[in-house]
């Protein structure tokens, strides 16, 4: 239908504008993109597809080590309930699938635990 197309389209371009965001991080701005990815990511109004975009994205351009500001900033990113969410209801909560889309972010918060024990508490994703 016209209804459903027009939204995909808005998806597209939310996902190029949070790809575009992202690679202002990778030129050093740092602060506020990480605090507007946290509001896209933590909205309620975001489509699940969206928010996983924004961790998955992220996730594919950075690399430890992680300065503690970012590691707790990205932290606070990757334990939004709202994107948890968004990776349990990709798949449904015990598929291989959803497991799989899971891992990079498991595994993230692993490392941050591991290199900034004091951001350790409450880390499982």
């Amino acid at each position: 239908s016209a209804r459903l197309r027009q939204l995909q389209g808005g998806l597209a371009l939310q996902k190029r504008l949070v790809d575009c965001v992202i690679s202002l991080l990778a030129r050093g701005v740092v602060a506020p993109v990480m605090e507007a990815l946290g509001e896209v990511a933590s909205s309620s109004a975001a489509d699940f597809s969206l928010a996983r975009h924004v961790a998955l994205r992220l996730l594919a351009v950075v690399a430890p080590p992680y300065a503690p500001p970012f590691a707790a900033s990205l932290l606070a990113l990757l334990r939004q309930p709202r994107l948890k969410e968004a990776f349990g209801a990709s798949f449904g909560e015990a598929s291989q699938a959803a497991a799989r889309q899971r891992q990079p972010l498991v595994e993230t918060v692993r490392h941050i635990g591991a290199e900034h024990p004091p951001l350790k508490e409450g880390a499982a994703a």
